[in-house]
């Protein structure tokens, strides 16, 4: 037998038998990586009609089929995250964070995937981590600021937030003096709950920099001061709060009419319900400060008047027909005064007093721009 012969025929058979299994190996990857954008369509179909369960299914076979289905493995984590399983919607995020040479737009798909399970999880570190890696590809990215502020926000750094927040403003080119000055202001309650009024002073007068009306600059102010017992001081800037914003100027009445109690000037109070009645001429809260005066001195035919007057504005207030049945009963109306409380308890309903914050219901007893609870900024109806 030729053996040359021979080996040319192996070398020849072996080189078919190797190009039909390429051809056939060939064949059979594509087919199998071919189902990959068939289920990734049936998933993003199932997300839209709401059945995360085949979503589920269909993202774990586009995976299974494909391990570069960057998107898959996105949605996949979302899906577990909306499910409850955090951890798990964790580590599917994070093993994306390896894979090198990203593009800008998939990495930052991919932090915030993962931002979005860490809060979902209760790890605000964490979650601000992330944020911070996606500012750092972009810097306007609006979602992540947003986040953020919110995060620095719940945290109490309120310099922190004002930064962020004046920055984005700025590349924008857009300005919210408002929301800065609420920042500096928040700040300075801090500084000034730490006993340090001087600093906290200085971060309330930058607020009134950005917002001549910020509110809780000009009561905090007036506050400091009257810890100090600067009074005149504070005096001036409580009544810059009730001239800045007449319809919440109840909420330092009560500081003003003390104040000028305590420095003897008794009929400057006066001047101030009035003022505000100039401006809010349906202030509740003015005409029942006049009227508790009138009440003081005996002037019981004006109180009553001005009790009246404030149920014409508001029928359900409960101080105006209290101070009705005080009045028949210094004036030994007796009958009447009963019938008054008769009608109290039966028409007037019940419900609890104070501010509450829009965002999580929360009660306060006093005015404030913070909630404790849920730490929403400026979240609580003044008026």
């Amino acid at each position: 037998m030729d053996l040359t012969g021979y080996g040319l025929t192996l070398f020849w058979a072996l080189a078919l038998g190797a190009a039909a299994a390429a051809i056939l190996w060939t064949q059979t990857h594509k087919r199998r990586t071919s189902q990959a954008p068939r289920l990734y369509l049936e998933a993003l179909r199932a997300i839209v009609d709401g059945d995360d369960h085949t979503a589920f299914e269909r993202l774990k076979a586009v995976v299974t089929e494909d391990s570069n289905y960057l998107d898959a493995y996105l949605k996949l984590g979302d899906l577990l995250r909306r499910r409850g399983r955090h951890d798990r919607a964790i580590r599917v995020h994070e093993e994306l964070t390896l894979r090198l040479g990203l593009p800008k737009p998939d990495a930052i798909a991919v932090q915030k995937s993962l931002a979005q399970d860490y809060l979902a999880a209760g790890k605000p570190q964490e979650a601000e981590s992330a944020l911070r890696k996606i500012l750092e590809l972009q810097k306007d990215h609006q979602w992540a600021i947003e986040k953020m502020v919110r995060l620095l926000e719940e945290d109490g750094r309120f310099d922190d937030a004002y930064d962020l927040r004046r920055d984005a403003l700025k590349r924008s080119g857009q300005s919210d003096g408002h929301l800065l000055a609420m920042y500096k202001a928040l700040e300075g309650l801090k500084v000034n709950t730490n006993g340090k009024g001087h600093d906290a002073r200085l971060s309330f007068k930058e607020a009134l920099n950005h917002d001549a009306k910020c509110l809780p600059a000009l009561l905090y102010l007036g506050d400091s001061y009257w810890k100090e017992g600067r009074h005149q001081d504070a005096v001036e800037w409580w009544t810059q709060f009730a001239e800045s914003e007449p319809r919440a100027a109840h909420v330092v009445f009560e500081r003003l009419r003390k104040a000028y109690f305590e420095m003897g000037q008794f009929g400057e109070i006066t001047r101030v319900y009035e003022h505000t009645l100039e401006a809010d001429p349906k202030n509740t809260a003015a005409l029942l400060g006049l009227a508790e005066l009138s009440l003081k001195k005996g002037e019981f035919d004006n109180a009553l008047t001005q009790f009246r007057h404030v149920l014409d504005i508001d029928s359900d207030n409960v101080a105006a027909r209290a101070g009705i049945v005080r009045v028949l009963v210094e004036q030994k109306r007796l009958r009447d005064a009963t019938n008054e409380i008769d009608a109290l308890l039966e028409t007037t309903p019940f419900h609890g007093g104070g501010y509450i914050c829009k965002r999580c219901g929360n009660r306060s007893d006093e005015a404030a721009w913070l909630c404790p609870k849920c730490k929403g900024v400026e979240t609580f109806q003044l008026y």
